[in-house]
């Protein structure tokens, strides 16, 4: 594999959307908030990241030139004009420090990579905190004249908890700022506050199709064979492709493995390895655990593909044969919105050893029927 590095002004996909949005511009009427709303990896943060360049390029005309000083600042997320906010863990779980630290470190990475999805330890909210100190960022008078740019990734996570943030965030979008743009960015539309959606123009995004996949993984990417295959199992998500493209096939086809003989099959030892790991997983690296369980659902979906005559992934083919031989009357229907529960669990703040322990079982059930 080659170096993967692309910064996001140069991202070419959901074109139909991209003319939408830049019309605000070039007619003159930009929106004080957007909301980019649909599913994960549909390139929502890189067109979010690409506008919030548009909006202050001097060169620009249908897109970012990324060579201004503008562009080139906003790039590095070094732009004074320019706030990223991402959720991050309350002070008791991490300290400022590596906070900090940590997040220099992912925005270092989501520079040269726009579909890199920043992921912070136990992060699950967006403090009040912040959205104070931004309040007070925001009302101030600047020395730049460009607009100010305010990106909010995982914008449901405003609404975590008592939704303190989310009504702070309201009164700003009420009152905004002059030459003040909000763009927020959400995989749950339906978990905001619907007076914050009010406020916004929403731009719904679809999966991406599988030749933007493909043409954009084929710029950095030799192997046309795991191209193929990424493309395929990652059902229009680029963060999921470019994973499975790092990753490789064996090494994909080892985590399905694993997690489809130990549902297969109940063993003590193999059960309590699983729930200490996804439960350690869900607590540390939330991103990986997701992952992991769509590499799984995914699986799934080729098992009911082979079942109802489907074409189905070459590589899933005898794993698929020999499970089907085992459980030919398996509720697959059921065993997928089992994993859909658990893939949300921890975003519920449930107890994952008893939620791991249900699947676990549950799975078991369906698989004998």
């Amino acid at each position: 594999m080659v170096n993967e590095t692309m910064i996001f002004t140069n991202v070419k996909m959901q074109s139909a959307l991209w003319e939408r949005v830049i019309l605000s511009k070039k007619n003159n009427r930009i929106g004080s908030a957007y909301l980019f709303s649909g599913p994960n990896g549909s390139a929502k943060e890189a067109l979010a990241l690409k506008f919030s360049a548009y909006l202050n390029c001097n060169e620009s005309t249908m897109e970012p030139c990324g060579i201004c000083s503008s562009c080139k600042r906003i790039i590095a997320f070094q732009h004074e004009n320019h706030h990223l906010i991402v959720p991050i863990p309350s002070d008791k779980q991490i300290s400022d420090s590596d906070k900090r630290n940590i997040l220099i470190t992912e925005l270092k990475i989501k520079s040269n990579n726009p579909f890199h999805k920043i992921s912070i330890p136990k992060a699950k909210t967006i403090p009040i905190s912040i959205i104070r100190n931004l309040k007070k960022e925001l009302f101030l008078k600047s020395v730049d004249s460009d607009r100010k740019i305010v990106l909010i990734f995982d914008a449901h996570a405003l609404c975590t908890g008592d939704a303190s943030s989310a009504n702070a965030i309201l009164k700003i979008l009420e009152e905004p700022p002059n030459n003040t743009t909000f763009i927020l960015v959400s995989d749950h539309k339906a978990e905001l506050l619907p007076t914050i959606l009010s406020r916004c123009q929403i731009i719904n995004f679809p999966i991406l199709q599988n030749d933007e996949i493909i043409s954009y993984l084929s710029s950095y990417e030799s192997d046309s064979a795991l191209v193929d295959f990424a493309a395929e199992l990652s059902e229009g998500n680029m963060n999921y492709a470019q994973r499975i493209c790092r990753n490789g096939i064996n090494d994909i086809m080892q985590i399905i493995k694993k997690l489809v003989a130990t549902l297969m099959a109940y063993n003590e030892k193999n059960w309590r390895v699983f729930i200490q790991e996804y439960s350690r997983m869900a607590n540390n690296n939330l991103n990986d655990y997701k992952f992991h369980f769509f590499l799984f659902q995914s699986w799934l979906k080729q098992a009911n593909n082979s079942h109802i005559g489907l074409n189905q992934i070459p590589a899933f083919e005898e794993i698929i044969k020999n499970f089907n031989s085992k459980f030919p009357d398996a509720r697959l229907d059921k065993i997928n919105c089992m994993v859909e529960d658990i893939m949300n669990a921890p975003k519920n703040n449930f107890f994952m050893p008893i939620q791991l322990t249900n699947f676990l079982i549950g799975v078991r059930k369906n698989l004998l029927n």
